[in-house]
Protein backbone atom coordinates (compact mmCIF):
# COMPACT_ATOMS: atom_id res chain seq x y z
CA UNK A 1 0.00 0.00 0.00
CA UNK A 2 0.97 3.21 -0.76
CA UNK A 3 1.42 5.41 2.75
CA UNK A 4 2.53 8.27 0.99
CA UNK A 5 3.30 10.70 3.44
CA UNK A 6 5.01 8.67 5.82
CA UNK A 7 7.06 7.13 2.98
CA UNK A 8 8.22 11.30 2.24
CA UNK A 9 9.00 11.95 6.03
CA UNK A 10 11.37 8.81 6.26
CA UNK A 11 13.21 9.69 3.14
CA UNK A 12 13.20 12.98 4.70
CA UNK A 13 15.40 11.35 7.54
CA UNK A 14 17.56 9.34 5.04
CA UNK A 15 18.66 12.74 3.78
CA UNK A 16 19.04 14.36 6.86
CA UNK A 17 21.39 11.44 7.94
CA UNK A 18 23.31 11.14 4.61
CA UNK A 19 23.57 15.18 4.83
CA UNK A 20 24.78 15.14 8.46
CA UNK A 21 27.39 11.97 7.68
CA UNK A 22 28.99 13.84 4.81
CA UNK A 23 29.18 17.52 5.89
CA UNK A 24 30.38 16.54 9.76
CA UNK A 25 32.63 13.47 9.03
CA UNK A 26 32.97 13.88 5.21
CA UNK A 27 32.08 10.70 3.51
CA UNK A 28 29.67 8.83 2.16
CA UNK A 29 27.13 7.00 3.90
CA UNK A 30 27.30 3.91 2.47
CA UNK A 31 25.72 0.88 4.68
CA UNK A 32 27.50 -2.00 2.62
CA UNK A 33 31.37 -1.38 3.67
CA UNK A 34 30.12 0.54 6.79
CA UNK A 35 28.33 -2.75 8.00
CA UNK A 36 31.65 -4.90 7.30
CA UNK A 37 33.97 -2.55 8.29
CA UNK A 38 32.19 -2.51 12.00
CA UNK A 39 32.91 -6.33 12.31
CA UNK A 40 36.84 -6.37 10.63
CA UNK A 41 37.87 -3.20 11.20
CA UNK A 42 35.78 -0.71 13.50
CA UNK A 43 36.58 2.90 13.91
CA UNK A 44 34.40 6.06 14.43
CA UNK A 45 33.34 6.19 10.83
CA UNK A 46 31.60 2.60 10.70
CA UNK A 47 30.92 0.90 13.78
CA UNK A 48 28.96 4.11 15.77
CA UNK A 49 26.66 4.24 12.36
CA UNK A 50 25.93 0.58 12.52
CA UNK A 51 25.46 0.71 16.79
CA UNK A 52 23.36 3.82 15.80
CA UNK A 53 21.19 1.69 13.27
CA UNK A 54 20.70 -1.00 15.96
CA UNK A 55 19.57 1.86 18.63
CA UNK A 56 17.25 3.81 16.13
CA UNK A 57 15.33 0.32 14.90
CA UNK A 58 14.92 -0.27 18.42
CA UNK A 59 13.73 2.67 19.42
CA UNK A 60 10.98 2.46 16.40
CA UNK A 61 10.09 -1.06 17.70
CA UNK A 62 9.50 0.12 21.22
CA UNK A 63 7.99 4.04 20.05
CA UNK A 64 6.51 3.67 17.03
CA UNK A 65 5.72 -0.80 15.93
CA UNK A 66 3.12 0.35 13.37
CA UNK A 67 6.25 1.09 11.39
CA UNK A 68 7.81 -1.95 11.87
CA UNK A 69 7.55 -4.60 8.62
CA UNK A 70 5.59 -7.58 8.80
CA UNK A 71 9.08 -9.67 7.81
CA UNK A 72 6.12 -12.66 7.62
CA UNK A 73 4.46 -11.36 4.19
CA UNK A 74 7.73 -12.16 1.83
CA UNK A 75 8.70 -14.72 4.09
CA UNK A 76 5.59 -16.87 3.07
CA UNK A 77 6.19 -16.93 -0.82
CA UNK A 78 10.54 -17.15 -0.29
CA UNK A 79 11.31 -19.01 -3.60
CA UNK A 80 13.93 -20.91 -1.72
CA UNK A 81 12.16 -21.32 1.64
CA UNK A 82 13.71 -20.74 5.06
CA UNK A 83 17.30 -20.33 3.23
CA UNK A 84 16.32 -17.52 1.02
CA UNK A 85 18.02 -15.00 3.58
CA UNK A 86 21.10 -17.00 3.37
CA UNK A 87 21.02 -16.58 -0.67
CA UNK A 88 19.91 -13.44 -0.37
CA UNK A 89 22.44 -12.23 2.00
CA UNK A 90 25.72 -13.77 0.13
CA UNK A 91 24.56 -12.59 -3.47
CA UNK A 92 24.48 -8.81 -1.98
CA UNK A 93 27.85 -9.44 0.25
CA UNK A 94 29.52 -10.13 -2.86
CA UNK A 95 27.79 -8.07 -5.36
CA UNK A 96 28.17 -4.90 -3.08
CA UNK A 97 32.04 -5.75 -2.30
CA UNK A 98 32.27 -6.29 -6.41
CA UNK A 99 30.26 -3.37 -6.90
CA UNK A 100 31.55 -0.91 -4.96
CA UNK A 101 28.27 -0.26 -3.28
CA UNK A 102 24.60 -0.50 -2.43
CA UNK A 103 21.32 1.68 -2.85
CA UNK A 104 22.76 4.03 0.19
CA UNK A 105 26.46 4.97 -1.48
CA UNK A 106 25.48 4.78 -5.24
CA UNK A 107 21.75 5.77 -5.06
CA UNK A 108 20.88 7.69 -2.25
CA UNK A 109 24.42 9.32 -2.03
CA UNK A 110 26.14 9.07 -5.29
CA UNK A 111 23.60 9.69 -7.68
CA UNK A 112 23.18 13.09 -5.36
CA UNK A 113 27.17 13.76 -6.10
CA UNK A 114 26.29 13.38 -9.79
CA UNK A 115 28.27 9.93 -10.79
CA UNK A 116 28.29 8.45 -13.46
CA UNK A 117 29.66 5.26 -11.68
CA UNK A 118 26.70 5.12 -9.37
CA UNK A 119 24.77 5.76 -12.27
CA UNK A 120 25.27 3.12 -14.26
CA UNK A 121 25.67 0.74 -10.78
CA UNK A 122 22.14 2.16 -9.70
CA UNK A 123 20.36 1.50 -13.46
CA UNK A 124 22.44 -2.23 -13.15
CA UNK A 125 20.70 -3.10 -9.29
CA UNK A 126 18.09 -1.83 -10.15
CA UNK A 127 16.90 -3.69 -13.58
CA UNK A 128 18.73 -7.16 -12.28
CA UNK A 129 16.49 -7.16 -9.23
CA UNK A 130 13.39 -6.03 -11.30
CA UNK A 131 13.64 -9.04 -13.41
CA UNK A 132 15.00 -11.20 -10.62
CA UNK A 133 11.80 -10.68 -8.51
CA UNK A 134 9.51 -10.74 -11.72
CA UNK A 135 11.33 -14.24 -12.66
CA UNK A 136 10.98 -15.81 -9.29
CA UNK A 137 7.55 -14.03 -8.19
CA UNK A 138 9.36 -12.92 -4.96
CA UNK A 139 6.81 -9.83 -4.78
CA UNK A 140 3.63 -10.01 -2.72
CA UNK A 141 0.34 -9.31 -3.68
CA UNK A 142 -1.82 -6.76 -1.64
CA UNK A 143 -5.53 -8.67 -1.22
CA UNK A 144 -8.46 -7.50 -2.51
CA UNK A 145 -6.66 -4.26 -3.68
CA UNK A 146 -3.53 -3.11 -6.04
CA UNK A 147 -0.48 -2.31 -4.18
CA UNK A 148 -0.49 0.85 -5.27
CA UNK A 149 -3.76 2.01 -3.33
CA UNK A 150 -2.98 5.94 -1.51
CA UNK A 151 -2.88 5.33 2.20
CA UNK A 152 -4.07 8.76 3.98
CA UNK A 153 -2.41 9.73 7.32
CA UNK A 154 -4.41 10.48 10.18
CA UNK A 155 -4.28 13.82 11.91
CA UNK A 156 -2.81 12.56 14.35
CA UNK A 157 0.56 10.47 12.35
CA UNK A 158 0.72 14.19 10.63
CA UNK A 159 1.55 15.84 13.53
CA UNK A 160 3.40 13.10 15.37
CA UNK A 161 5.92 12.97 11.99
CA UNK A 162 5.95 16.26 11.43
CA UNK A 163 7.24 16.93 14.83
CA UNK A 164 9.57 14.31 14.53
CA UNK A 165 10.76 16.20 11.62
CA UNK A 166 10.93 19.29 13.47
CA UNK A 167 13.19 18.27 16.20
CA UNK A 168 15.57 16.44 13.59
CA UNK A 169 16.56 19.21 11.77
CA UNK A 170 17.36 21.31 14.77
CA UNK A 171 19.30 18.63 16.50
CA UNK A 172 21.36 18.25 13.27
CA UNK A 173 21.85 21.89 12.98
CA UNK A 174 22.72 22.01 17.11
CA UNK A 175 25.09 19.11 16.67
CA UNK A 176 27.15 20.46 13.95
CA UNK A 177 27.48 23.70 17.14
CA UNK A 178 29.63 21.58 19.39
CA UNK A 179 31.44 19.02 17.61
CA UNK A 180 35.33 19.48 17.90
CA UNK A 181 37.25 19.00 14.25
CA UNK A 182 39.43 16.22 14.34
CA UNK A 183 37.85 14.72 17.92
CA UNK A 184 37.20 11.29 17.62
CA UNK A 185 34.58 11.46 20.46
CA UNK A 186 33.13 13.99 18.07
CA UNK A 187 32.94 11.28 14.92
CA UNK A 188 31.81 8.67 16.75
CA UNK A 189 28.81 11.08 17.83
CA UNK A 190 28.01 12.32 14.57
CA UNK A 191 28.08 8.84 13.09
CA UNK A 192 25.91 7.12 16.05
CA UNK A 193 23.32 10.08 15.90
CA UNK A 194 23.26 9.68 11.67
CA UNK A 195 22.68 6.24 12.16
CA UNK A 196 20.07 6.82 14.57
CA UNK A 197 18.16 9.07 12.12
CA UNK A 198 18.92 6.58 8.92
CA UNK A 199 17.31 3.14 10.77
CA UNK A 200 14.00 5.83 11.47
CA UNK A 201 14.53 6.98 7.75
CA UNK A 202 14.44 3.62 6.71
CA UNK A 203 11.49 1.71 8.91
CA UNK A 204 9.08 5.00 8.40
CA UNK A 205 9.62 5.12 4.33
CA UNK A 206 8.95 1.62 4.33
CA UNK A 207 12.21 0.79 2.54
CA UNK A 208 12.87 -1.90 5.43
CA UNK A 209 10.29 -3.40 4.19
CA UNK A 210 10.95 -6.14 2.04
CA UNK A 211 7.40 -6.13 0.32
CA UNK A 212 7.55 -2.57 -0.28
CA UNK A 213 10.88 -2.94 -2.06
CA UNK A 214 10.26 -6.20 -3.93
CA UNK A 215 6.24 -4.17 -4.88
CA UNK A 216 8.72 -1.38 -5.78
CA UNK A 217 10.41 -3.76 -8.39
CA UNK A 218 7.36 -5.10 -9.24
CA UNK A 219 6.96 -2.36 -11.35
CA UNK A 220 3.96 -2.83 -12.72
CA UNK A 221 -0.09 -3.74 -11.02
CA UNK A 222 -1.36 -4.93 -9.22
CA UNK A 223 1.82 -5.55 -7.03
CA UNK A 224 3.43 -2.07 -8.28
CA UNK A 225 3.97 0.02 -4.55
CA UNK A 226 5.54 3.14 -5.45
CA UNK A 227 6.50 4.00 -2.20
CA UNK A 228 10.61 3.99 -3.16
CA UNK A 229 9.55 6.72 -5.15
CA UNK A 230 9.11 9.08 -2.52
CA UNK A 231 12.82 8.48 -1.50
CA UNK A 232 14.21 9.84 -4.79
CA UNK A 233 11.96 12.82 -4.41
CA UNK A 234 12.54 14.01 -0.83
CA UNK A 235 15.96 11.75 -0.05
CA UNK A 236 18.12 12.00 -3.04
CA UNK A 237 17.04 15.04 -4.52
CA UNK A 238 17.22 17.15 -1.67
CA UNK A 239 21.10 15.64 -1.04
CA UNK A 240 21.68 16.76 -4.93
CA UNK A 241 20.02 20.34 -4.19
CA UNK A 242 22.63 20.64 -0.78
CA UNK A 243 25.95 19.64 -2.44
CA UNK A 244 24.98 21.95 -5.68
CA UNK A 245 24.31 24.73 -3.25
CA UNK A 246 27.49 24.24 -0.67
CA UNK A 247 29.68 22.37 -2.77
CA UNK A 248 32.13 20.11 -0.74
CA UNK A 249 33.22 22.97 1.67
CA UNK A 250 33.01 21.56 5.38
CA UNK A 251 31.16 23.76 7.34
CA UNK A 252 32.89 25.08 10.87
CA UNK A 253 30.94 22.52 13.04
CA UNK A 254 32.70 19.38 10.82
CA UNK A 255 34.16 16.93 12.81
CA UNK A 256 37.13 16.22 10.69
CA UNK A 257 39.38 18.52 8.18
CA UNK A 258 39.01 17.52 5.15
CA UNK A 259 36.90 14.96 3.15
CA UNK A 260 37.11 11.01 2.21
CA UNK A 261 34.92 10.50 -0.98
CA UNK A 262 35.17 8.06 -4.28
CA UNK A 263 37.40 9.32 -6.46
CA UNK A 264 37.07 6.55 -9.07
CA UNK A 265 35.00 7.31 -12.54
CA UNK A 266 36.02 4.50 -14.08
CA UNK A 267 33.27 1.95 -15.35
CA UNK A 268 34.77 -1.49 -14.99
CA UNK A 269 33.15 -5.14 -15.29
CA UNK A 270 33.86 -5.17 -11.83
CA UNK A 271 31.28 -2.58 -10.90
CA UNK A 272 29.23 -4.08 -13.39
CA UNK A 273 29.05 -7.24 -12.62
CA UNK A 274 29.34 -6.63 -8.71
CA UNK A 275 25.86 -4.67 -8.94
CA UNK A 276 24.40 -7.36 -11.21
CA UNK A 277 24.74 -10.02 -8.72
CA UNK A 278 23.67 -7.33 -5.93
CA UNK A 279 20.49 -6.91 -7.92
CA UNK A 280 19.97 -11.36 -7.81
CA UNK A 281 20.19 -10.80 -4.19
CA UNK A 282 17.78 -7.51 -3.65
CA UNK A 283 15.25 -9.12 -6.04
CA UNK A 284 15.58 -12.47 -4.10
CA UNK A 285 14.72 -10.86 -0.73
CA UNK A 286 14.01 -7.44 -1.11
CA UNK A 287 16.96 -6.23 1.56
CA UNK A 288 19.69 -4.48 1.08
CA UNK A 289 22.66 -3.36 3.54
CA UNK A 290 20.91 -1.12 5.39
CA UNK A 291 17.56 -2.75 5.84
CA UNK A 292 19.32 -5.82 6.27
CA UNK A 293 21.44 -4.55 9.64
CA UNK A 294 17.95 -3.39 10.65
CA UNK A 295 16.38 -6.60 10.09
CA UNK A 296 19.29 -8.03 11.94
CA UNK A 297 17.47 -6.11 15.24
CA UNK A 298 13.84 -6.54 14.64
CA UNK A 299 13.47 -10.35 12.62
CA UNK A 300 14.79 -12.69 14.38
CA UNK A 301 17.00 -15.71 13.77
CA UNK A 302 16.15 -14.90 9.78
CA UNK A 303 17.39 -11.37 10.00
CA UNK A 304 20.57 -12.66 11.72
CA UNK A 305 20.78 -15.06 9.25
CA UNK A 306 20.94 -12.45 6.53
CA UNK A 307 23.15 -10.38 7.77
CA UNK A 308 25.70 -13.34 8.42
CA UNK A 309 25.66 -14.59 5.00
CA UNK A 310 26.08 -10.61 3.99
CA UNK A 311 29.39 -10.60 5.55
CA UNK A 312 30.71 -14.09 4.63
CA UNK A 313 29.47 -12.68 0.86
CA UNK A 314 31.45 -9.70 1.40
CA UNK A 315 34.58 -10.66 2.79
CA UNK A 316 34.86 -13.95 -0.05
CA UNK A 317 34.67 -10.85 -2.71
CA UNK A 318 37.23 -9.06 -0.18
CA UNK A 319 39.74 -11.77 -0.97
CA UNK A 320 39.04 -12.16 -4.49
CA UNK A 321 39.19 -8.75 -5.68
Amino acid sequence: MFAYFSSSVGALFLHLATSNFLYTNGRVLGCSSITYGSVVNPNPFNLPVTLGIGAGALLVKQFLPQYVPNYGTVAAIAPFGAITPLIGGLLTGVGTKLGSGCTSGHMLCGLARGSVRSLVASATFCTVAAITSYLLHTAPDCGPVPCHTLVHPSQDEVTLLSSMTAIAIVTTVVLRQVLKPGSKVSQAISSFYSGLLFAAGLLISGLANPANTLGFLAMVPPKFNPSLFMVMIFGVLPNAVEILYRGYNLPQGAAVSEFSLPSSTKITPSLVLGSAIFGIGWGLSGICPGPGVVSAFLNGSQGLKWLGAFLGGYLVATNIS
